[in-house]
């Protein structure tokens, strides 16, 4: 398992710890959760100038500010699956799913009760331009496409 710093992960409290704790592989996700977990891990091809990358900040200040506790990524390279990047994955397709509720009972154990519709909608939002880019062209998720 590699984490993004391994100083980090030496300062990182147990609970924090939990929340790396890995449940999987990330090739067991379908595509639009390996998108979630690629941009939660920091994956500046898919952020940078975009929608989408636009929409995953804003859900990612929400969960800062009002976070129960900070969200643990691993590293990029990593084919481990944590916790945390798991919850986030199956959050964001409940949201974009239309399943607002159990997306929102998921969100209020991550954040404030009172920022949780919120957090649905952003994770509504990206969810959908996550699978509505996959069917237009899959290949420009991953940054391989040239425009000229």
């Amino acid at each position: 398992m590699s984490f993004q710093s391994a100083r980090a992960i030496d300062q990182l409290s147990e609970e924090a710890l939990d929340g790396a704790q890995p449940v999987g592989k990330l090739s067991q996700l379908n595509e639009q959760g390996r998108v979630v977990v690629t941009l939660f891990r920091g994956s500046d091809a898919l952020r940078r100038g975009s929608d989408m990358g636009k929409i995953f900040d804003q859900m990612m200040m929400v969960f800062e500010r009002h976070g129960r506790r900070a969200l643990v990524s691993h590293g990029m390279s990593c084919d481990c699956l944590g916790a945390d990047e798991a919850v986030l994955a199956q959050f964001v397709r409940h949201a974009a799913r239309g399943q607002r509720e159990d997306a929102c009972l998921m969100a209020m154990l991550l954040v404030r009760a009172d920022v949780a519709p919120l957090a649905v909608s952003l994770a509504e939002q990206l969810g959908l331009l996550i699978n509505a880019t996959l069917r237009t062209d899959p290949r420009a998720m991953m940054g391989t496409v040239k425009v000229h």
